[in-house]
C-alpha cells in the first residue's frame, strides 16, 4: 500500500515537472518566433506570438512578464497602436520599478515618453524623459536613446534648435563610447532638422547615410525604411526635385502596402506627402486624388493620432475650395471632435 502511494506521488511530481518543462519550451519557442517576426517587420505575427507567450508564462515570473510586455509595446508602437503601446510599456515599467532595475527603468521611461510625444502629450513626454535622463549615469546607450527621444519630442513641438542639440549630444555619446546604436534612426532625425533649417545639401547627405545604414541592417523592403524614404520625399519636394520626391514616396508605399491593414496611419502620411508633391509640381488632379485617399486612411485612425486630424482638416479645406461645402463642414467637425476626445483642444466646463 505504501509503495503504491509513493508511486502515485512520484508520478504526480514527474507529471508536474514535465508540464513545467513543456510550458518553458513553448514559451522559449514563442519568444524566439516573435523576435524573428519583429526583426523581419512582420508585426502582426510578432504580436500574436508575444500574446501567446504571455499566456504560457507562470503568473509569478514578473521579470519575464515585463520582458514580453516591453517587446509587445514595441510591436504596438510600430503599428501606431499607441494606447496599446502605452498600456504595455506602463505595465512593464511598473514591474521594473518593483524590481529596482535601473537600466530597464531608463528603457521604459524612454519608451513611454516616446509614446506620449507621439500622442502630443508634450509635458508628460518631457517629464518622463527627463526622469530617465537622470538615471543614465554610466549607461551611454541609455543616455543616447533618451537624448534622441527628447530631441524628437522637441522637434514635434516645432523647436528644431533644441531638437538639434539633443540629437548632436546623442551622436557625441555614441561616437565617444563606441556603443552599438541605431545610428540610422538618429541620422534620420538630424537630417529632418537640417531640412527644417533649409540646409538641403547637408540634409540629403545625412538622410542618404541613414537610409544606407538601415537598409544594410534590415534589407530593402523593411517597414523601417519608410521613415527615411518619407523624409527624403519631404526634402526633395522642398527643394523642387519633384520626380525624386515621388520616387521616394512610391517606394515607401510599395513597402507599406504589403500589409495595408497594419500600416494605415503610415500610408496616410505617405499619401499626404505625395499629394503635397503633386500640388507643388502643378499636378492638381493627382494631388486631390492623393489627398482624398490619405483622408480616407486618416479617418479610420483619428483616435490618438493628431496628424490624422490634420490630414482630414486639409482635405476638408480642399473640398470647400471645390465648392463641396456640406461635405467639407462634416469633415471639419469630425476632425475637431477627435481633437477634443484626444485632449488636444480644451473643452469649456
Amino acid at each position: 500500500m505504501l509503495r503504491t502511494i509513493c508511486s502515485i506521488m512520484l508520478w504526480c511530481v514527474l507529471s508536474c515537472a514535465n508540464a513545467v518543462a513543456s510550458d518553458l519550451s513553448a514559451y522559449v519557442n514563442l519568444l524566439k518566433q516573435a523576435r524573428a517576426e519583429y526583426f523581419a517587420g512582420h508585426f502582426p505575427a510578432a504580436e500574436n506570438s508575444l500574446i501567446a507567450a504571455l499566456r504560457v508564462l507562470e503568473p509569478g515570473d514578473r521579470r519575464e512578464r515585463a520582458t514580453v510586455l516591453g517587446e509587445l509595446g514595441d510591436v504596438y508602437a510600430n503599428e501606431d497602436e499607441l494606447p496599446k503601446a502605452e498600456r504595455a510599456y506602463g505595465e512593464s515599467l511598473a514591474i521594473y520599478k518593483e524590481l529596482a532595475d535601473r537600466d530597464q527603468n531608463i528603457r521604459f521611461l524612454q519608451r513611454l515618453g516616446g509614446v506620449y510625444s507621439m500622442e502630443r502629450r508634450d509635458d508628460d513626454a518631457l517629464r518622463l524623459l527627463k526622469q530617465a535622463l537622470k538615471l543614465t549615469k554610466n549607461n551611454p546607450a541609455g543616455a543616447a536613446d533618451v537624448l534622441n527621444t527628447i530631441g524628437v519630442a522637441y522637434y514635434r513641438q516645432g523647436n528644431a534648435n533644441k531638437a538639434a542639440k539633443f540629437f548632436n549630444d546623442a551622436l557625441r555619446i555614441v561616437s565617444a563610447s563606441g556603443i552599438q546604436f541605431d545610428s540610422g534612426g538618429l541620422l534620420n532625425n538630424l537630417g529632418n532638422v537640417y531640412q527644417e533649417r533649409h540646409r538641403y545639401a547637408e540634409a540629403e547627405d545625412v538622410l542618404k547615410r541613414a537610409l544606407k545604414l538601415i537598409e544594410d541592417e534590415v534589407g530593402p523592403s523593411h517597414p523601417d525604411l519608410t521613415f527615411t524614404l518619407t523624409s527624403l520625399g519631404i526634402l526633395y519636394t522642398a527643394s523642387g526635385r519633384y520626380t525624386e520626391a515621388e520616387n521616394q514616396y512610391q517606394r515607401a508605399l510599395t513597402i507599406l502596402e504589403q500589409d495595408k491593414l497594419h500600416f494605415d496611419t503610415r500610408i496616410a502620411r505617405v499619401l499626404h506627402g505625395l499629394s503635397i508633391t503633386y500640388a507643388k509640381a502643378g499636378r492638381k488632379s493627382e494631388a486631390e486624388t492623393m489627398l482624398a485617399q490619405a483622408a480616407d486612411h486618416a479617418r479610420r485612425n483619428l483616435a490618438g493620432h493628431a496628424e490624422m486630424a490634420d490630414i482630414v482638416d486639409q482635405y476638408s479645406a480642399s473640398l470647400k475650395q471645390q465648392g463641396k461645402s456640406k461635405e467639407a463642414e462634416e469633415l471639419r467637425v469630425e476632425a475637431r471632435r477627435s481633437r477634443v476626445i484626444n485632449g488636444l483642444v480644451i473643452a469649456a466646463h
